[in-house]
């Protein structure tokens, strides 16, 4: 029996075999076959005369297909992966159908193939980015490294890494490559980070925004920035924003192409930044290690320092010591009944051990005499010398002056006796007082070369000839040298004390936040891991843990500054640390985010308790600059369980999700992980990946529309643009599921662009099938994320033009919360916006923070009053007023008004009164696909009170 593996072929293999296969049954006059393998079309096999039979991208429009011409596809109907054509007599289908789908097996496993090859390559290359990351030793060696690594997965000949210093304001370019660019930076070269002359690195890394951007759009973009271009042009030109774990931008990663070199595909740009990011997480690491280890580096020198500092002075302690002891010694010498020459043979002991003193005499100088006799003489080459009177010699220099004399290879002739057979290499006298009176001269010298003497020697010779004179000065010296002592003593303890202080001081601060002195992740991490050690030992020892984060803390940071931001970070750290029980354990993990360690807790509902105090602490105001601020917190609480943690890292990990799901469901409350929020975690990553996918395809993510009437007349005036997702799987997945997952993992600007894509495209080919006029308008939601996106322009405006879109047709909504986030850079936008014929409407009126003054700051054209207003706009009079408070308004800053929601008679009625000129809601038309308009009753031929059904 053959194995599996005889019938296993290539997709080229697989193609000439159907080929062969179709001639037998009937021997057409051309064939080929098409497959896609990737991205990209490939002629597997052909046969004959194929000159007439169409290329891949024609086979769509199969009705202007000759008669002659015959094709099957391969695969689905949506997204084909390949095409079977020939030209000939007709085959049966049901053979063809069988064929195509054996072919659409091959390729479909070739693609497969293709595509695990790519993840297993990336893999590779992230294990081997984490491996460098770890074992690296510094940025050199580890940076073309990284670049071998990218060049696995795209193009990227031309690369290089740039650094930012936000302390210096410059850029660095530690790793630079680049075939065509003569203008190599140097590692230790600086650019200017701001500036005219700051480069398009520098404007990247300012805006941390990613770029993927083709020569004539570079182009544009260096001149509308006022970006110069240095080096050689490229013709594309790729670029993200490194960032730190904290979030700040570090650097940037650029890769670009010059003429001739292919210009990446869609998957090799998602790769680089995907790849980014790892690379962004690996430098934060090597740089964080090379910032540690530049910070133990100064601390040992600055240690080193204190340590030299410290031995010279035990050095100087114990030389101390020495002159102490010898003076001891001296005062015992000078308290007993010895002969003076005795007394000096013993001083000359004691002399020796300090220097090399083995030659040495004592002259002593009788003024009434005029004599000078020597009482001691032990030299080699000189026995007892007999008393004389003065003469020119080194003994009678020191005493006429008075001071000690230092000579080096000495000769002199003694008045009377001949030159000295052997003359000394280094001669040193001092004199010796009694109290004012001169007494005489102590020397020592040397005949050795080796031995020579300097001011140390000198200075130990006057400590001894000056506690030889009288019993008086020796006593009081000894005095000063107890003082000396103790100081020293002192002095020793003090930097001993100061050392240890350094020491702990260090510690201290690897451990603790420097704003408000709690522990930081670090200690924090310590401390859960141990708790969890002692947990799995100790099942009766169970902790839990509470992720807090405070809610809208930005926009505090924003409206009063950071310095406001650190004082309200203090209060709550203090707040928090007040509700907290004794051996509870709280840190700051970072930015507004806090965690605590409850101890000794056996259920939930013991850490329920504790979550609701904390919550109901932030409840009070808190005054910073003068001013009353409201804050909330949000928390996440999980409990210690074995049967579902394995490490206590996981434990963190679902409290924040915790934490999120309590933002989620409108903040200022807490959240407790049970197994619902397990499944629900992983089903949200499953359903984050399924909605990247639904924007590659064009049946999944469908565009409804829901009419906006004239009030009076009931005509249609125009439509809202609404986003459903029809899952394959899930079926119908409403907006508030999947929309804040969209916005949590920024996949909301390639939905607002699929969107409004799609809704350009459909107003533009009702205009040309002649369905509505010029004046029928088309709303579409905006996100605030796009008001981060400096290249929101750059999209819009071709896309209207491409189109044909009248001015004033498009009304972007925006929602007052997209405006507190970047209000600045909003009316920058906005103004943009208006110029280019664009109308922006203010959606959910009414329902924000400061509506009256955003109608001040921004040039709006519509106004939509949210349901919860007219839901009871005509039987509540509150209601009623609100709206007729928001129709003046309105009218006198020239503003159209939307009422949304509208759902029964009476309040149409009711909204009518009111001067209301636009309804939309149920009671006109429910949202539905294009293909589902009712035209007849839209245009107005159906009165516009006819209802529909709820």
């Amino acid at each position: 029996m053959n194995s599996t593996a005889d019938f296993l072929f290539t997709p080229e293999e697989a193609a000439e075999a159907a080929l062969d296969f179709l001639a037998r049954l009937q021997a057409p006059d051309g064939a080929t076959v098409w497959g896609k393998i990737g991205t990209v079309w490939h002629c597997l096999a052909r046969r004959g005369d194929t000159a007439c039979l169409p290329k891949p991208d024609k086979l769509y429009a199969a009705a202007s297909l000759p008669d002659h011409v015959r094709l099957h596809r391969l695969g689905s109907e949506s997204a084909p992966l390949g095409w079977l054509l020939w030209h000939g007599q007709k085959v049966a289908d049901e053979l063809t159908s069988r064929l195509a789908y054996l072919l659409s097996g091959h390729l479909l496993g070739a693609g497969l193939s293709e595509a695990l090859s790519t993840a297993r390559l990336t893999h590779h290359i992230l294990l081997e980015i984490s491996r460098l990351a770890s074992e690296a030793d510094d940025l050199d060696t580890v940076l073309p490294q990284l670049h071998q690594a990218v060049r696995f997965l795209m193009p990227a000949d031309n690369f290089y890494i740039a650094l930012h210093d936000e302390n210096a304001g410059v850029l660095r370019f530690p790793y630079f490559v680049d075939q065509s660019d003569a203008l190599k930076p140097q590692p230790e070269q600086t650019f200017p980070a701001r500036g005219p002359d700051a480069s398009l690195t520098a404007w990247l890394i300012r805006e941390n925004q990613c770029l993927m951007l083709g020569g004539d759009d570079l182009i544009t973009l260096c001149r509308r920035e006022g970006i110069p271009q240095h080096g050689a042009a490229c013709d594309w030109w790729m670029g993200m924003p490194l960032s730190n774990g904290s979030g700040k931008v570090m650097g940037a990663m650029v890769v670009q192409g010059y003429h001739g070199q292919p210009r990446p595909d869609q998957h090799a740009e998602a790769a680089f930044l995907y790849v980014g990011h790892h690379i962004s997480a690996a430098l934060d690491r090597l740089l964080y290690r090379a910032d540690l280890e530049q910070q133990v580096w100064r601390r040992t020198n600055e240690l080193e320092t204190i340590n030299a500092r410290l031995r010279a002075e035990v050095a100087e302690r114990q030389r101390t010591e020495q002159l102490q002891t010898m003076l001891f010694r001296m005062a015992e010498l000078s308290n007993t009944s010895l002969s003076m020459e005795a007394f000096f043979a013993g001083l000359h002991r004691l002399l020796a051990e300090l220097i090399d003193a083995g030659n040495c005499q004592v002259a002593l100088y009788d003024q009434e005499r005029d004599e000078l006799s020597f009482p001691y003489c032990a030299d080699l080459y000189q026995s007892e010398l007999a008393p004389r009177a003065p003469g020119r010699g080194p003994v009678e220099q020191v005493l006429h002056s008075g001071r000690p004399l230092l000579l080096a290879d000495a000769r002199w002739q003694q008045e009377g006796d001949e030159a000295l057979d052997a003359p000394p290499c280094s001669w040193l006298g001092v004199p010796l007082y009694s109290g004012t009176l001169l007494r005489g001269v102590l020397s020592v010298q040397s005949y050795t070369p080796d031995a020579r003497y300097s001011w140390r020697e000198q200075e130990i010779l006057e400590f001894v000839a000056n506690h030889i004179g009288s019993a008086l000065a020796r006593v009081q010296a000894l005095d000063d040298l107890q003082r000396a002592y103790a100081d020293l003593e002192q002095r020793v303890r003090e930097r001993t004390t100061q050392l240890d202080a350094v020491n702990a001081q260090l510690q201290h601060d690897s451990l603790h936040d420097p704003l408000t002195k709690l522990p930081n992740r670090n200690y924090f991490g310590r401390v859960l891991k141990r708790s969890w050690d002692a947990f799995q030992l100790d099942p009766e020892q169970r902790f839990a843990v509470l992720f807090i984060d405070l809610d809208r803390f930005k926009l505090v940071n924003d409206s009063l500054g950071h310095l406001a931001g650190d004082l309200l970070l203090i209060e709550a750290a203090q707040r928090i640390q007040g509700t907290l029980r004794f051996a509870d354990f709280l840190a700051r993990l970072g930015g507004d985010e806090f965690a605590v360690l409850l101890s000794c807790v056996d259920t939930m509902d013991e850490c329920e308790d504790i979550a609701r105090q904390l919550v109901g602490s932030f409840e009070r105001p808190i005054v910073l600059s003068g001013r009353e601020l409201f804050t909330t917190v949000s928390l996440g609480v999980v409990l210690a369980d074995k049967s579902h943690y394995s490490r206590a890292e996981d434990m963190l990990r679902d409290a924040d999700h915790a934490m999120y799901r309590s933002k989620q469901r409108g903040r200022h409350g807490y959240t407790l992980f049970n197994q619902e929020l397990r499944r629900d975690q992983a089903d949200q990553l499953a359903l984050e990946a399924e909605l990247r996918h639904a924007l590659t395809n064009d049946y999944e993510l469908v565009p409804y529309y829901q009419a906006i009437v004239d009030s009076q007349t009931g005509r249609l005036a125009g439509f809202e643009t609404l986003v459903r997702w029809h899952h394959p799987q899930r079926g119908m997945i409403p907006p508030s599921v999947f929309m804040p997952m969209a916005e949590e993992s920024g996949l909301i600007l390639k939905l607002d662009r699929y969107m409004i894509e799609r809704a350009c495209a459909q107003l533009a080919a009702w205009y040309a099938e002649g369905q509505l006029s010029n004046e029928v308008c088309l709303h579409i939601n905006l996100s605030s994320t796009h008001f981060h996106d400096r290249t929101l322009l750059d999209w819009l405006l071709p896309l209207l033009r491409q189109y044909g879109l009248p001015a004033g047709t498009l009304h972007l909504e925006v929602t007052e919360s997209a405006l507190i986030d970047v209000p600045d850079l909003a009316i920058s936008v906005m103004k943009q916006l208006k110029e280019e014929g664009v109308c922006l409407a203010l959606d959910d009126f009414g329902t924000g923070y400061s509506a009256l003054s955003y109608l001040h700051r921004f040039q709006f054209d519509v106004l939509k009053i949210d349901q919860s207003f007219v839901r009871e706009v005509h039987c509540q009079e509150e209601s009623a007023a609100i709206v007729r408070a928001i129709l003046a308004l309105a009218a006198a800053l020239g503003l159209e008004v939307v009422a949304e929601g509208v759902e029964t008679p009476a309040q149409v009625q009711a909204l009518r009164e009111l001067g209301c000129t636009r309804l939309q809601g149920y009671y006109f038309a429910r949202p539905v696909p294009a293909a589902s308009l009712e035209w007849e009753r839209l245009n107005g031929i159906v009165p516009a009170a006819t209802a529909l059904s709820a």
